[in-house]
C-alpha cells in the first residue's frame, strides 16, 4: 500500500511539476533563510557560554560622575579589581586585562600584534581557554612571559616547539620567555587575543600602575565564589571605595561607582559601557522576528497552493470511493502527498544552507558556522520543522476531500466551502501585509544607510591610508619618508584616526564663568599636519603651528561638543582659556568643527 501511494505522489507531482516547483522551491527558499538566520541567532546567544564558572564571572564595571556628566565604563583602574580582592572573602579570584597592540619579533620575522593582551596569572583559571603546552596556574606569573595561540605559535616558530624560547617586545626588543601555547580562541568570545602577556610585565615599566585609583582602561572580572549574592555584594562596594582610595571621595568632583556584570551578559547587554567585542541584543530580536515570519510567510505560501490544488482531485477521490477506498487511506494519501513534498524542500534547504555557509561568514564578519554538518542537532529541527509543515498543509485537503460524497462529486454538484475559501483568503492577506511591512523596512534601512553614508562627517577621508606604528621608535623618519613619496600630497600623525579608539583625559578646563571644571575630555594627540590634512574647519581661533613653541606641549583645540559642555555660548568664549590636564596647564587656541 505504502509503494502505490508514493507512485501516486510522484505522479502527480510529475503531472503538475510547475506548479509543485514553485511550490517547493517557496518552501525551500524560506526554510534556508530561516535556517541562516537561526545559526546567526545562536551564535550570538553562545558568547562566552563556555566556561565552566560562567554563572560566577562577572565583569566589573565603573561609573564615573563629574559635574558635568556620568560615564558608563566598561573598565575600572588597575587597583580596584585587586584591592577589592583582599577586602571580600565573597571573591575567589581577579582577572584583569589590558588589550593593545604590540610589536614582537624573533629573527627576521616581525609582526605588529594587534590582538594581544597583558593579563593577571589567574586568567586561565578564570576563563576555559586550553593550553596545549604550559602550566595554567604559572604561564603567566612571572614578569615577561608570554602565552601564544597555536597560529601565533606556528607564525612564529614554524612547527618548531616554543617552550622556552624567547620572542622580542617592542621596538626596544624587550625578551619575552615562552611559557605556554594554547588553542585558537572560539570566535564566541569577547575575549581575543593571539598573545598573552603576564600583566606582572607593565611594573617593570610603570611601578605605580597599582595605585593610581584615577586611571581607567583596564576590563576586570571577578570570579566570585560558590552560592556568593553578586547584588549582595555590591552594596558593600561604596564603602569599600571610600575605605580603599585613602580619602572619602568628593562628589563635587569626580565620585566612582562599581557594579557587577554577569560574564554571560557582557557581549549583548554591553551598551554603552562598551566591551572588548559586542553585539546588539536589539539586533538578535529583530533578526529571530525576520526570521520566524519568513518561515510563516513560506509555510502560508506552501499552504494555500497545497489547498487550492486539492479540490481539482476530487473526481479522483469519488472514483477511488466508489472502487472501496476508505476514508483513512484517502486521508493518509493527502497526508503523505504533502509530507513528501516538504519533505524534498527540506533536502534541497539542507543543501542550499551547505553551500550558502561560507558567504553567509563572510557576510556577517565572523565564522558563525564553520559548515551545515557540525550541528546535527539542528539538521534535526529543521527535518522537524519540515515534518510539521507537511502535516500542517495536508490535513484540510486530507480531511475535507477524504469526506466528499462521491455520488455528490461524480455528478459535478461539487463545491469549495465558504469556510476553506475564506481560510485562504485571510492567510493571503497576512501573508501580503509581512511581506509589505518587510518591503517598507527595507526601503527605511536603505534610506538611513544612504543618509549615514552621505553625510557631512566634519572630515576628508579620501584619499587616505592608515598606517599603525604603533611601538615604532622612528615615527618621524617614516613620516618625512612617505611625505617624500611621489602622488603624497601630505602625510601627518596621530594617536588615533577619526572613527578609531581613543584614550580618555581627566581634565580641568576653565569654563564659561571662570572656574576650573572637571571634565573627562576624550583625547587625541595630533601633529600640526593633522588638522589640515583631513580638512577639519577651524571656526574659533586657530590650528596647531610650527610658529607657537607652545603649541608642542601646552595648547589644546576643542570641538564644538567640549564647547557646549563648558558652557560657551559660541566658540569664540572658549579661545584663551586655561587648561590642566596630567600636569600640564596651558591654554585654548582653537575650536574645530565638531
Amino acid at each position: 500500500m505504502f509503494k502505490n501511494y508514493l507512485r501516486i505522489a510522484f505522479r502527480n507531482l510529475w503531472k503538475h511539476r510547475v506548479y509543485s516547483f514553485l511550490n517547493i522551491l517557496g518552501l525551500t527558499v524560506g526554510m534556508s533563510a530561516c535556517f541562516l538566520i537561526f545559526l546567526y541567532v545562536r551564535f550570538e546567544l553562545s558568547y562566552d557560554n563556555f566556561h565552566s564558572k560562567k554563572d560566577r564571572i562577572y565583569r566589573i564595571n565603573c561609573d564615573i560622575k563629574t559635574p558635568t556628566e556620568t560615564m558608563n565604563i566598561g573598565v575600572c583602574s588597575a587597583p580596584m579589581a585587586i584591592n577589592a580582592k583582599d577586602e571580600f572573602a565573597e571573591i575567589d579570584k581577579v582577572v584583569r586585562v589590558d588589550q593593545s597592540n604590540y610589536l614582537f619579533r624573533r629573527g627576521d620575522i616581525k609582526f605588529q600584534e594587534e590582538h594581544c593582551a597583558m593579563a593577571d596569572s589567574t586568567f586561565f583559571e578564570v576563563f576555559d581557554f586550553p593550553l596545549l603546552k604550559g602550566d595554567p596556574v604559572t604561564a603567566l606569573r612571572e614578569p615577561f612571559s608570554v602565552v601564544l595561540s597555536e597560529s601565533a605559535a606556528k607564525k612564529y616558530f614554524a612547527g618548531a616547539n616554543p617552550m622556552g624560547q624567547t620572542l622580542l617586545m617592542t621596538e626596544d626588543g624587550f625578551p619575552t620567555k615562552v611559557t605556554g601555547v594554547m588553542k585558537d580562541m572560539p570566535e564566541n568570545t569577547e575575549l581575543k587575543a593571539d598573545l598573552f602577556i603576564s600583566k606582572s610585565t607593565s611594573k617593570r615599566f610603570d611601578s605605580s600602575e597599582d595605585r593610581r585609583w584615577g586611571s581607567f582602561g583596564m576590563w576586570s572580572y571577578a570570579l566570585l565564589k560558590p552560592n556568593v549574592n553578586a547584588a549582595a555584594l555590591e552594596k558593600k562596594f561604596p564603602a569599600f571605595l571610600k575605605k580603599r582610595n585613602g580619602t572619602e571621595q568628593d562628589k563635587s568632583k569626580m565620585y566612582f561607582s562599581l557594579f557587577l556584570q554577569p560574564l554571560t551578559d557582557v557581549y549583548l547587554k554591553a551598551g554603552k559601557r562598551g566591551a572588548p567585542e559586542s553585539g546588539s541584543l536589539s539586533n538578535v530580536y529583530i533578526f529571530s522576528i525576520v526570521g520566524a515570519f519568513i518561515l510563516l510567510i513560506a509555510c502560508i505560501n506552501f499552504i494555500n497552493l497545497t489547498t487550492a490544488r486539492s479540490t481539482e482531485r476530487a473526481k479522483e477521490v469519488g472514483i477511488r470511493k466508489v472502487v472501496g477506498a476508505e476514508r483513512g487511506q484517502l486521508t493518509n494519501q493527502f497526508l503523505g502527498e504533502s509530507i513528501l513534498q516538504a519533505l524534498i524542500a527540506f533536502v534541497l534547504s539542507i543543501g542550499v544552507v551547505a553551500l550558502m555557509i561560507p558567504g553567509f561568514n563572510f557576510l556577517a564578519g565572523k565564522t558563525v558556522s564553520p559548515g551545515l554538518f557540525h550541528h546535527p542537532e539542528y539538521i534535526v529541527w529543521l527535518f522537524a520543522i519540515a515534518l510539521g509543515i507537511g502535516l500542517l498543509a495536508g490535513v484540510y485537503p486530507a480531511l475535507v476531500l477524504s469526506a466528499f460524497q462521491p455520488i455528490t462529486v461524480l455528478k459535478g454538484r461539487f463545491a469549495t466551502g465558504t469556510k476553506g475559501l475564506l481560510l485562504r483568503r485571510g492567510l493571503v492577506v497576512f501573508q501580503f501585509v509581512i511581506s509589505i511591512a518587510f518591503i517598507a523596512s527595507t526601503f527605511i534601512v536603505y534610506s538611513q544607510l544612504n543618509y549615514m553614508r552621505s553625510q557631512d562627517l566634519g572630515f576628508n577621508n579620501q584619499q587616505m591610508m592608515v598606517l599603525d606604528t604603533h611601538g615604532d621608535k622612528h615615527k618621524k623618519a617614516l613620516k618625512t619618508e612617505i611625505a617624500r613619496m611621489p602622488g603624497v600630497i601630505s602625510a601627518a600623525m596621530s594617536s588615533s584616526v577619526p572613527g578609531g579608539g581613543n584614550m580618555g583625559a581627566y581634565s580641568v578646563v576653565q569654563n564659561q564663568k571662570g572656574d576650573m571644571q572637571i571634565a573627562n575630555l576624550d583625547l587625541y594627540f595630533v601633529d600640526f599636519d593633522y588638522l589640515p590634512q583631513y580638512q577639519m574647519k577651524i571656526i574659533a581661533g586657530r590650528a596647531f603651528s610650527r610658529d607657537f613653541g607652545a603649541d608642542t606641549t601646552h595648547s589644546m583645540v576643542l570641538n564644538e561638543a567640549a564647547v557646549k559642555l563648558l558652557g560657551y555660548h559660541t566658540p569664540q568664549e572658549a579661545i584663551g582659556r586655561k587648561f590642566q590636564q596630567w600636569g600640564r596647564e596651558g591654554q585654548i587656541i582653537g575650536v574645530v568643527k565638531d
